[in-house]
């Protein structure tokens, strides 16, 4: 049973988030230097990778903060350089490294956290 609980924990997180989105409007948009851009209502954009330049847009497109969910050994990743820029521009960074093949509850738990934060909002989310 202990061995379902991640596989349970993301299966959730996943039905709410498309629950959300069939009741949400989805705006997909080119944004250089932005893979997969989608903006889900006001409060969360979600996207694949992202370039370092990107970031100083996601502040002028209005978002509080940037949640990155990929793990540090990705290609292209290079999560200090991304949270050395947001912080030069002024926008909270994020690093909860998510893994799809060994979703972690506490991992799902701290992002459920970190969105609900006062000031997080709108999120872009990669």
């Amino acid at each position: 049973m202990q061995r379902n609980v991640p596989a349970l924990a993301l299966l959730t997180v996943v039905g709410a988030m498309v629950a959300t989105t069939v009741s949400a409007q989805v705006v997909k948009q080119d944004v250089e230097g932005i893979r997969n851009f989608a903006k889900v209502e006001s409060t969360v954009a979600c996207a694949g990778a992202i370039s370092p330049a990107a970031i100083a847009e996601i502040k002028k497109m209005g978002y509080a903060a940037i949640i990155n969910l990929r793990l540090p050994t990705e290609q292209g990743a290079d999560i200090e350089r991304h949270a050395d820029v947001a912080k030069s521009v002024g926008l909270p960074y994020y690093s909860i490294p998510f893994s799809a093949s060994a979703p972690d509850p506490a991992v799902v738990d701290q992002f459920l956290k970190t969105i609900q934060t006062p000031g997080v909002q709108p999120a872009f989310v990669h």
